[in-house]
């Protein structure tokens, strides 16, 4: 199995992902593997969920549920996979072979973030850039422009940390922000804004147009490998005008935490099995050290070098 590194763990797996990743030397933290059949017998089915989303499918069904049994648990997605977790491996049972491309969207989006939280690391819907040894965090969820704001501060020299889930781990008083992995997913205005164009970029879903936009010697930008200390953490507000300032603005550590568990992955699952309280004490203690501010900016493309020169000289101070 190949070793791969993201989100601060070692990932051991065969699986063929579409995004590419670091590979390292050294023993797996988890390993990640596919089937076609349930590894275990599925009695856990007959039990309760502990978990049931509020988002529901087009069929009227929860989107996910989660789902304990003696040594294991089963993050569910209904109808179509079945990821079983241990403490040191992930299976995914693919219910429908169709959608296999939705293996790696849920692995390293809901699935990761789960199995990182139970080990005390916080999971993020952030895009994060390091500039000048400065690591600047844009908290959004889908939609909300951080990719757009990350691409810009990489165009003024930055290196891309993560696009969209950020691992916050404390150590030894510290918060640093893990890498994820060297690729963006970008819209095609995006695309068509900082690439010139989409159409030899793979699509991230096949009914949608997003791409995956590669990150490093052969794609867009440059990507930073290690972790590091956070230094800021931005909330993006983009108004739909083209004109007027930016505005950068502090936020009370109060609404600072509130906005945090507002912009973490699966805020009810944590809350379900019993997380929701170390979270709260760690996001608290992350905005005694890490400033929260609001980001507020003009619509448009065009309109992105202003933030980003913005944002430098915030980070400067």
């Amino acid at each position: 199995m190949r070793i791969r590194r993201l989100y601060g763990i070692n990932l051991a797996s065969d699986f063929p992902f579409a995004a590419h990743f670091g590979t390292v030397c050294g023993p797996p933290d988890l390993t990640f593997s596919v089937c076609l059949e349930a590894p275990v017998p599925a009695l856990w089915q007959q039990e309760r969920p502990v978990y049931q989303s509020p988002w529901r499918t087009e069929d009227g069904e929860s989107a996910s549920l989660l789902y304990r049994a003696p040594g294991f648990e089963v993050l569910r997605f209904p109808g179509v996979l079945d990821f079983y977790l241990w403490p040191d491996r992930v299976t995914c049972h693919l219910v429908d072979p169709r959608s296999q491309f939705l293996v790696e969207i849920r692995l390293l989006g809901p699935v990761l973030a789960y199995w990182l939280e139970q080990r005390g690391c916080a999971s993020i819907h952030a895009s994060a850039v390091v500039l000048e040894g400065r690591t600047a965090a844009f908290l959004s969820t889908h939609g909300g422009g951080k990719t757009g704001l990350a691409a810009a501060l990489m165009r003024a020299g930055g290196e891309l940390l993560t696009d969209d889930l950020l691992p916050v781990e404390e150590r030894g008083g510290v918060f640093l922000g893990h890498p994820g992995y060297p690729q963006m997913r970008m819209w095609p205005d995006e695309a068509a804004w900082f690439l010139g164009g989409c159409d030899d970029l793979p699509l991230v879903h096949p009914e949608l147009s997003k791409r995956r936009v590669p990150v490093g010697p052969d794609g867009f930008g440059a990507f930073c490998d290690r972790p590091l200390p956070l230094s800021c953490l931005y909330l993006p507000e983009r108004r739909p005008e083209a004109r007027g300032p930016v505005e950068i603005h502090p936020v009370a550590p109060r609404d600072a935490v509130i906005e945090l568990v507002r912009h973490s992955f699966s805020p009810f699952l944590v809350e379900a099995v019993g997380l929701q309280s170390s979270r709260f004490d760690r996001f608290a203690r992350l905005v005694r050290q890490v400033p929260v501010r609001r980001l507020s900016y003009p619509s448009g493309f065009d309109r992105l070098s202003d933030v980003a020169e913005a944002l430098l000289h915030d980070l400067e101070c």
